[in-house]
């Protein structure tokens, strides 16, 4: 009987987990599970560019006021050097490009398993 208890325990509770990472609000989401960030570890890092033709992986495209250009968001997957002490993040690129992040800016997060294996030839090698 008690088996069955904890079984029901942990099946509501990762249910429970899962209905938050979907439908919930992201800061609850931040406070229960904190992204921490090591070396080595692949981010992806969201990016908003202007150009007269948006790349093929441009997401939210709008054209300018009179037309003759477009903003879109793309997003830029790179890999955590190194963490440092004052919260700053040495991130890499696929072309060995340094970049220093704050560890909590709104553009960067982890990334996720479906990213990290479709996208893993445009994560650089640690």
């Amino acid at each position: 009987m008690t088996m069955f208890f904890l079984l029901g325990v942990l099946i509501g509770l990762s249910v429970l987990m899962g209905l938050l990472l979907v439908c919930g609000h992201p800061s609850i989401v931040r406070r229960l599970l904190p992204q921490k960030f090591t070396p080595g570890v692949p981010i992806v890092y969201r990016v908003q560019e202007t150009s007269d033709h948006p790349v093929q992986d441009a997401r939210q495209v709008y054209p300018a006021e009179k037309g003759e250009s477009y903003y879109y968001v793309r997003n830029k997957y790179w890999r955590v050097e190194k963490v440092l002490q004052d919260g700053w993040i040495v991130a890499r690129t696929a072309l060995m490009e340094q970049y220093y992040l704050r560890r909590n800016d709104p553009n960067l997060r982890k990334a996720s398993l479906l990213e990290r294996l479709r996208y893993a030839s445009r994560f650089p090698y640690a």
